[in-house]
């Protein structure tokens, strides 16, 4: 019975856990990529990702859980941010956790296996006889190959203080974690620290495999069979692909690392066994010390063995700067003739199918010889050792060795991979169509029996001899119809049944050789091994294609010949028919395409270094030609010179794209590439690099920590690096347009959409230090592989240029220093000169556009909500103890159209008693009121421009809007009439329209549902007697101003602030605060009446402002006059406007 039947139960069970194995590998490799930066070697702060650092944990965690609890429980901060923290990273640690549970699950699933198979629980198979079968050895040695690479990738992608961080996170923050992680012991025997990370440049520790190896260890017996095995056989029967004995090394290049791997399991041979070790080294490691361990994961066994002394001792017959040199010059010497034979066959018209066919042996040899060379090289200039790596990577002749180039070497691998990957595979797939012959109903009847027969030739190798026979008989057919008058005497049917007998006996060649010849090629020009060491060759790849953009259409091929690195794991997994095949390959192709795009990136690249030139041109140099032009001005306006220099450099660009456009389209593995889509990507991806950029290099300002203070000094870098912003974004639009039709691309859609991308995302992650749930690269919608947006060091306290400009625009609005002007729309100092306004807020569009501005209204809100939830806090927390002075305070003054006794006394007393809560109360009012009328300047703007760009999608959206509103109040009038519920998603798409299109009053926006907080309406009365006193009515800014320059405070972010707090309550609580000042104005002017000699036109500063107050507050919270009459007499609101004008 075949091993792989699927009726097969050990057969079976084998390939499923070897599958597993590979698909545990990519996942491993697929999370190493995604680490939360928190759970790294260092901390940092929150926004980031790492403000996380006081909840990790490593191991030492289990040693005392309760002080570690207790810790985090008693530290307010750590309190903080540990809800924040499980909302964020819970789907992640799942995710780490049953990657290592799973490791754990292979080495049981395996043990139980080869336990049962000694046990002889499957029938008529034991070890002996497994290793017997070619599939069952091969599936053997790789289910111990692979348990051993998932250990040493977990520790080369995974560090040890990472895994144990990650392990302790989930068992404290996934529900129920505590007693439903059965193997928890295993998974942290497994993942213990082991205080070494390879690759980096520190000493590694004495026996650091071996006590890796023991921690989950396989059965003696098994690895000394499998290894037993691996020494004494070709495994993989790779002997008719590299028959040459000089080609050992790489015919068992995958034995080899399989026993590299395999050999940690038993270490006392590395250790001590002098004839093993010899016998291992001059089996796979004559000639080469430099091995792939697992998908190109480089290995120098001068290193990875230095301290086991048998295998030290076995290397070092081989390792001698002899014959180091010795290698070093064969491989140079058949480098050098395979370029010549690659040239020879490369010659167009040579590769024909006769000469194909005729020359299969030496063309195969060519492949063998070129393989084989361009292995040895490209892995052993990875060398650590620094002796041999001047002898291999020699590039000035010093040691009268032969000279070996990257630029060489990757010109043998483009024409290798050329010759396999495209010219070969065309003659051992391709198809031959006939030409057509006058029609002759006697002779068609007798050429089509003919065709059937010859289309029923079969190819098979079970049917290899039948067809030669078949096609014997075809051809003797074919010369006896030539006897026939009607054909005898036609040249052109001659020359066809001629060419007719040709192919045929072409057939005869090519059935015994098609199969074993693509096998064969297939074998050779397996590429997987340079996975990670082609990265190192992607600078020669760009100065080639730099200097001669058609050099991408080789490209394909060596891509096409990367692609092999699919088989290694997916093989399997194939055929086991797993689930997880698509996963894996598609992780595999699309790291595959990132690779892609690494290498094509260096046409975008150049492309924008032309277009910088190009940009330059057109905006300094060439004149803007007029609507009218006079003819002896013509030669001033032709400049011939210039238009020159531009036609060069558009021609430049034309010839760069020309060739990544020339490539076809490929499929890397499951994904298919196009190059017209890889040129997008790129130019999209090199447009988002300089903009963003340009962006954070430009928006940089004095920031709080150097003590600004000053709002003139901080307008003018505002508006100096605004401007100069927006130049170079504008010069960024003008370049990707002027070039959409040279590149056949969209541009302006291009440049708007990447524009909007990199707004979006630097608002979304400057959003963070306001959410509890935080939105990483790895969730983000607008972060792309293939397209990335750059990320940039914080400065100060904000993530990125969105929230520096945030911040400057707060500091140069500042309510302490400037005097907000409603009838000027704009701040200004006290001596007139404006500081921002409608000027500021048009040069910020030009500079980051209408998604910038959006992506800063959204901030400025999520400022407004944390300011609002800090007041809720703070009302909660102080506030409540003066709770029984606010009720009596309120009693006291009920009703409201009464007046109190004593008020002066009164309001004196409870506004002393409240005086420290005011401080508070101003700054979060001041605060709240300066966004919002920030929030405002802003929607005004983007109204503007929507009108203006958008006119009839704006008043489209203006109509929608309001019959909705018109729905929903008609819904509330009558419950019965219809209106969207939840799932529809129609009020908040059309709400988030509506902010985009600047049709949002955020003045009126309720921003968070709360609790009523009562005492609320007479805490604002007691802050507005506090502090209306120090206010003075402003005839030229038309509002109310702070009366002296120490005073912190303007009127009306005050007054904006608290309407807009007002506004998350119900409208009652804004009619209770202006019957209270209502109340406040009449008591003081009924008191001051008392006096005898007192004029109107003489009243109290107090009594005046808090009118215009008053009458602000209901104008902001659209009370409406008649309401605010009923509180205000009218008398007393006419009189002090006519006062006031």
């Amino acid at each position: 019975m075949d091993l792989l039947a699927s009726s097969n139960l050990c057969g079976g069970t084998l390939l499923r856990i070897v599958s597993r194995g590979s698909s545990i590998i990519a996942e491993m490799l697929r999370l190493s990529n995604n680490i939360p930066e928190c759970f790294g070697e260092e901390g940092g702060g929150e926004g980031d990702g790492k403000g996380f650092s006081g909840l990790m944990f490593d191991f030492n965690y289990w040693k005392s859980p309760e002080d570690h609890e207790t810790r985090v429980n008693e530290s307010d901060a750590l309190a903080s941010v540990e809800d924040a923290f499980q909302q964020t990273f819970t789907q992640t640690l799942d995710r780490f956790y049953t990657l290592f549970s799973s490791v754990v699950t292979y080495h049981e699933d395996l043990t139980k296996f080869l336990k049962d198979l000694d046990e002889g629980y499957f029938i008529q198979y034991t070890l002996d006889n497994l290793l017997q079968e070619t599939t069952g050895k091969q599936l053997l040695c790789e289910s111990l190959y692979l348990y051993g690479s998932m250990l040493l990738l977990m520790e080369r992608h995974l560090p040890g203080k990472v895994r144990e961080k990650i392990i302790v996170a989930h068992y404290r923050y996934t529900p129920s974690a505590s007693g439903a992680l059965d193997d928890i012991d295993k998974v942290c025997k497994l993942c213990r620290s082991t205080n070494y990370t390879p690759g980096q440049n520190t000493e590694k520790p004495r026996k650091y495999e071996e006590k890796l190896f023991k921690r989950l260890p396989l059965p003696k017996y098994t690895v000394k069979a499998v290894i037993g095995r691996l020494l004494s056989d070709d495994v993989y029967l790779r002997a008719k692909a590299f028959p040459d004995p000089e080609h050992r090394s790489t015919r068992l290049q995958n034995q080899a690392s399989q026993l590299y791997v395999i050999l940690y399991f038993a270490p006392d041979m590395l250790k001590s066994d002098d004839r093993g070790m010899r016998e291992v080294v001059d089996r796979y490691f004559n000639d080469n010390w430099i091995i792939s361990m697992y998908m190109g994961t480089v290995v120098d066994l001068s290193v990875e063995w230095e301290n086991y002394e048998s295998a030290v001792k076995a290397l070092n017959n081989t390792l001698t700067a002899k014959n180091v040199r010795i290698f070093h010059v064969e491989n140079a010497k058949l480098l050098s003739s395979c370029m010549s034979d690659l040239k020879n066959y490369l010659t167009d018209g040579l590769l024909t199918d006769q000469f194909v066919l005729d020359n299969t042996s030496d063309i195969l040899n060519c492949v063998r010889r070129c393989n084989v060379a361009i292995r040895w090289r490209i892995m052993h200039r990875k060398t650590t050792n620094k002796k041999l790596n001047d002898i291999i990577c020699d590039t000035t002749n010093k040691t009268n060795n032969p000279v070996v180039l990257d630029t060489h070497l990757i010109t043998v691998l483009l024409n290798a991979s050329q010759l396999e990957m495209k010219e070969l595979s065309e003659y051992f797939t391709g198809e031959k169509a006939l030409t057509r012959v006058e029609r002759d109903e006697g002779l068609m009847t007798w050429f089509s029996g003919m065709a059937n027969e010859i289309n029923s030739l079969s190819i098979e190798d079970s049917q290899a001899t039948v067809t030669g026979r078949k096609i014997q008989h075809c051809v003797q057919a074919l010369e006896d119809v030539e006897q026939f008058d009607v054909i005898d005497t036609n040249l052109s049917i001659k020359a066809f049944l001629k060419d007719t007998r040709d192919l045929l006996y072409q057939m005869v060649r090519a059935v015994n050789i098609k199969t074993s010849v693509l096998n064969v090629i297939e074998i050779c020009a397996d590429f997987s091994y340079a996975w990670e060491v082609m990265l190192d060759y992607v600078p020669v790849l760009h100065d080639r294609v730099k200097a001669d953009p058609s050099t991408v259409v080789l490209l394909r091929a060596l891509f096409l010949k990367l692609a092999s690195i699919l088989d290694v794991p997916i093989i399997r997994i194939m055929q086991c028919e797993s689930p997880d095949a698509l996963s894996v390959a598609e992780y595999y192709s699309n790291e595959l395409v990132a690779f892609v795009r690494k290498v094509m990136e260096i046409i975008p690249i150049s492309v924008f270094k032309i277009l910088t030139n190009i940009v330059v041109i057109k905006e300094r140099h060439l004149k803007p030609l007029p609507v009218r032009l006079e003819v002896d001005l013509t030669k001033d306006y032709a400049q011939g010179n210039e238009r020159y220099e531009l036609a060069k450099l558009t021609h430049q660009v034309s010839i760069f794209t020309e060739g990544i456009l020339a490539m076809e389209k490929t499929l890397l593995g499951v994904i298919q590439v196009d190059p017209r889509a890889i040129l997008e990507d790129g130019l999209r991806s090199e447009l988002v690099r300089q903009m963003a950029t340009a962006m954070d290099s430009v928006l940089r300002w004095p920031t709080d920590s150097e003590k600004v203070t000053n709002p003139a000094a901080s307008q003018a870098a505002v508006v100096k690096s605004l401007t100069a912003l927006g130049n170079r974004v504008n010069g960024y639009r003008l370049a990707i347009e002027y070039i959409q039709d040279y590149c056949d691309l969209a541009g302006l859609k291009m440049w708007q959409a990447e524009l909007s991308r990199i707004t979006s995302y630097n608002t979304e992650q400057e959003s963070n230090r306001y959410l509890q749930k935080k939105i990483y690269d790895g969730q983000s919608r607008f972060q792309s592989r293939a397209i990335p947006i750059p990320r940039f060091s914080p400065i100060d306290s904000a993530n990125n240029f969105m929230g520096r400009t945030v911040a400057a625009l707060l500091r140069m609005t500042d309510a302490s220093t400037t005097i907000y002007s409603p009838e000027c729309g704009g701040w200004y100092l006290a001596n007139g000169q404006e500081v921002c306004g409608i000027s500021t807020i048009s040069m910020l569009r030009k500079s980051i556009g209408i998604p910038g501005l959006t992506g800063l209204y959204k901030l400025l809100q999520f400022r407004i909500v944390n300011e609002l939830q800090t007041f809720q806090k703070f009302f909660t927390t102080t506030v409540r103890p003066y709770a029984i002075l606010l009720e009596q305070v309120r009693d006291t003054l009920y009703p409201t159209f009464q007046n109190p006794l004593e008020p002066a006394r009164l309001y004196t007393a409870a506004t002393k008693k409240t005086e420290k809560l005011m401080l508070p109360i101003l700054t979060c009012l001041r605060r709240v009121g300066q966004c919002q009328l920030l929030l405002k300047m802003i929607s005004a703007e983007i109204h503007f421009r929507s009108k203006l760009d958008a006119n009839l999608m704006h008043s489209a959206l203006a109509n929608l809007s309001d019959s909705l509103v018109n729905d929903v109040r008609a819904h509330y009038r009558d419950p019965n009439k219809p209106i969207p519920k939840e799932p529809n998603p129609l009020l908040p798409n059309v709400a988030t329209l509506l902010t985009a299109s600047g049709l949002e009053d955020p003045i009126s926006k309720v921003y968070m549902t709360t609790d009523p907080l009562e005492g609320l309406p007479v805490l604002f009365l007691l802050f507005t007697c506090s502090y209306v006193s120090k206010f003075q009515y402003d005839l030229n800014f038309g509002t109310l101003v702070r009366s002296k320059a120490s005073y912190p405070l303007d009127g009306w972010p005050v007054v904006v602030g608290m309407s807009t707090l007002l506004k998350q309550f119900h409208p009652s609580y804004t009619t209770e605060v202006l019957a209270y000042i209502g109340q406040f104005v009449r008591s003081t002017v009924q008191g001051m009446l008392g006096l005898a000699g007192v004029k109107v036109a003489s009243l109290p500063k107090e009594v005046v402002n808090a009118v215009v107050f008053a009458n602000l507050l209901s104008e902001v919270g659209k009370v409406g006059k008649a309401k605010l009459f009923e509180y205000v007499p009218q008398y007393l609101v006419e009189t002090v406007c006519k006062i006031g004008q």
